[in-house]
Parts: structure tokens; sequence; C-alpha cells
């Protein structure tokens, strides 16, 4: 009897053992789930913050890359104000006689860091220094040698060209297919890995020369990569950013510099009026528009009569025509001419001031002449008859006299005479009608900046333009 209950009461503290470590083992089960769920929703917590994280991120990023699109967008807008500022003076400049003392040439109050909305824009060139200085306004076309009207022994003046390159150049421009003495036709071109054909044809931009023979980016653009005229940081620092420069501070300028093919003037004077063509008017018109006496008109169609003009230079050759009893001095002088001059018809000073009017050809255009008024010294040096002295000379003279009020006025030159401006007159000016503008905008953040390069032709009613080249916005 007492075996059985001792059993009994050992069964019952089995069993009340059995339901303690039941009830541990769920405890310890509701706590290992309870920590499991813990665990779980930190990982939850972290990859939602790191979603977030990267969300946010690119979030910003995209922002980022919104506002400097937004912002190249606007320098581009800026760039665009700078090149219509630049048309918009040169339009509003009178045109008797254009010179670097301009507006359009340089005027910093209007054309340099000029704030509008969202930033500034420049409008920029280099001046003629070895060293540049910046002149805010655009550069003039005629100030410069015209590659498609330029002679060999011109072309050859300019730095590093030999006579290879240069007689490719005439090729290139002629319309026949025989070859300059070293020159190279189309077969060449044809021949080519990549093969395009010859142009044969006028130049149509500057930048057609790098499909001459022999011309490279070298030779047209020299440590001016973008043409500017300005020794820009990127062109003096060495071999760290291209081009490959000297760093000697100094800008070394190619072809680009000296060239152009866009240059001509109209034939006529700075009112706008016909030039007279002094080998076919008659006497009576000769001397109603050249305010000449009656004698002085019918001297010089006599003396056309024996020798045409060839030059109009020549009208200071002619003399009096006495065959119809004519004599110095009559009441019907109405010129002022000194005591050696009373027999001559057009005195140099009258020349001077009569030769804008004149012409020996009847085309409406001339192309290819170079404005002695805002032309450097190097492309002085390159007019038929100019040296190195007479060059200096003609740029020390327009200094002088701010600018030449006509190309009669070079004769006031020292060492400048009757037979070398005979040989120059046809290929100087004052006047020009074609502009290359270099517009920079810059965005107020200073994160984006854009250029475009622009040539205008003012001689139209409206402003035309001739070449565009802009960075991308």
């Amino acid at each position: 009897m007492l075996s059985s209950r001792g059993a009994l009461k050992a069964h019952r503290n089995t069993l009340e053992s059995h339901r303690q470590d039941a009830g541990a083992t769920r405890a310890f089960g509701c706590t290992v789930r309870k920590g499991a769920a813990l665990i779980l929703v930190l990982w939850a917590i972290t990859v939602m913050a790191m979603l977030a994280g990267g969300l946010s991120f690119a979030i910003r990023q995209d922002l980022a890359i919104s506002n400097l699109r937004g912002d190249r967008l606007v320098a581009h807008v800026l760039a665009r104000a700078g090149v219509e500022q630049a048309i918009a003076a040169v339009m509003d400049d009178p045109i008797a006689v254009d010179s670097l003392k301009d507006d359009w040439s340089d005027d910093p109050a209007a054309m340099e860091e000029v704030e509008l909305t969202g930033g500034t824009f420049t409008v920029v060139h280099g001046t003629a220094n070895a060293t540049p200085q910046a002149a805010y306004g655009a550069v003039d076309e005629s100030s410069k040698l015209n590659v498609n009207a330029a002679t060999k022994e011109q072309l050859m003046a300019l730095p590093k060209m030999t006579d290879g390159i240069a007689a490719a150049i005439i090729d290139w421009r002629d319309a026949d297919d025989d070859p300059q003495p070293e020159g190279i036709e189309g077969s060449y071109y044809a021949g080519l890995a990549h093969p395009y054909k010859i142009r044969n044809a006028p130049l149509r931009t500057m930048r057609e020369l790098l499909l001459v023979r022999g011309v490279t980016e070298e030779l047209l653009f020299g440590e001016d990569t973008n043409g500017n005229g300005m020794l820009d940081d990127n062109e003096d620092d060495g071999e760290t950013t291209p081009p490959n420069d000297n760093r000697d501070g100094r800008l070394d300028r190619g072809w680009f510099a000296y060239l152009t093919v866009y240059s001509y003037e109209f034939n006529r004077d700075g009112y706008g009026i016909k030039r007279l063509n002094i080998k076919t008017a008659d006497e009576s018109t000769l001397a109603q528009r050249l305010n000449l006496e009656g004698w002085a008109a019918k001297s010089i169609v006599k003396a056309r009569e024996q020798k045409s003009f060839e030059h109009l230079v020549d009208l200071l050759d002619v003399k009096r025509d006495t065959s119809g009893g004519q004599k110095a001095g009559t009441s019907e002088d109405i010129n002022s001419r000194g005591e050696d001059e009373k027999d001559q018809p057009v005195t140099l000073t009258m020349f001077k001031q009569l030769v804008d009017r004149i012409t020996l050809k009847d085309e409406e255009l001339l192309a290819g002449r170079i404005n002695i008024n805002t032309a450097c010294r190097e492309v002085i040096r390159m007019l038929p008859e100019v040296d190195d002295t007479l060059a200096a000379a003609i740029v020390e003279r327009r200094d002088a006299v701010s600018s030449f009020a006509s190309i009669g006025e070079l004769l006031d030159v020292p060492g400048l005479s009757k037979e070398k401006f005979a040989k120059l007159e046809s290929s100087v000016t004052v006047r020009s009608n074609v502009f290359r503008i270099f517009s920079g905008g810059q965005s107020a953040s200073g994160l984006a900046e854009a250029t475009i390069e622009c040539v205008m032709d003012r001689g139209t009613q409206s402003p035309r333009v001739l070449y565009w080249l802009e960075s991308s916005p």
C-alpha cells in the first residue's frame, strides 16, 4: 500500500516536472520568436534606411544634373545675347570709315561681363600684340588677307608656309585641273584612304583649309586653338592640357589670325553712292561728279584717249590739255591749286579727297580688299610693294591720325611713292562689311559656360549670318 502511494507520488512529481519543462520550453520559444521578430524589424529598418538614403542620393543627383543642364542652357542663351549685342553694335556704326577706334571693336561697358538674368556674357578678342590684350567687341574680317584672292607671294609671307602648301591652296580654290608647280589637284584627294572632292572654287570657311594637303591644325591655329586671339590658360600651360604649347607667356598665332574667306568691299563711296568709272565717264559727268572745272574734265578725257588709265593714281600724271587754247588761272577755276599745280587737273590734295569716289571697275563687289585702319602690321606687310619698314611706317601714320579717311592718305606715309601706291591701291580699303564675333556666356553659379563663334555680314539690309559654331548646351 505504501509502495503504491510512493509510486503515485513519484509519478505526480514526474508529471509536474514535465509541465514545468514544457512551460520553460514554451517561454523560451516565445522569447526566441520575439528576438527573431526584433531582428527582422531591425533588418527591415536598416534596408528601408538604405533605400531611403539611396533614393535621397538619386534625387540629389538628379536635381544636380537638372540644375547643371539648366545652367548650361542659361549660359548658351547668354552667349547668344552677346552675339546679338555685338551685331547691334556693328549695325549701328556709321560705315563711312571703319577703324579700331569704333565701338564695335572695343566697348567694355557694353560687352564685358554684362549681367543679365541668370549670369553674364562677354564678347572678347585679343589684340595683335605678342602678349594679347583683351578687346571687347568684334573682329573685322577685312583686317585679314583673303585666302581666295591672295597671290602665292602673299601666302608665302605667312609663318611656316611652304611652296607646296601655298600651291595646294591655290589649286584647291581655282577652277581648273592643272596643278601649280609643287601643287596638287583632285586626283590626290580622290586617292586618299578616305577620299573627298577638291573644291575647285573659292573656300567657304576658314576651317575648310584643313582639307588642303599639308595644312594642319597647328599651322592653322598655332597655340590659339579656339581662334579667339587670346592667350587662354590651356594655351600657356605646357603639356598639362591640350594644346602642347611652349609656356612662354606669348601667343604663337596660326594662319587663322591673318586669313579670311569673307572680306569684300562695295564699289561705292562712304555715302553709299556708286563710284564713277574714270575710264568711261564723259566730260560732263566727270566735272559734275568730281567737282572739276570743264578744262580739267576735258584734259582727263584727252589723256585717256592717249593712254588708258591702269591705276587711279594715274590722274596725278594728267596735264592741262592746251589744244583748245585753254590757259591756267582763268576765272573758271573752282579748285585751289598751288603755283606749280596750275596746269594739273587733279592735284595731290584733290586726289586724296576724291579717290574714294572713283574706280576703274564696274563690278558691284570688290573681293579681298584689306582695311588699312584695322589690319595689323603682319597683314599690311603682305600688301604689294610693302616691306617691314613701310608696314611699320603705315601703322605709325595711322596711329598718329587715329585712322585714314581714305586710301589716298597713304600717299602721306613716308616712303610710299606714287609708284608703290599704284601697286596696292586695288588691294586696300577703309571700310568693312564682315565681322567675326566670339561670345561667351557664364551662369551665375559659375558651373556652366557656353561659347558661340559667329561671322556676320552687314552688307545687306538685315544682318546675315555666314558662319555659326557653338558649344553644346
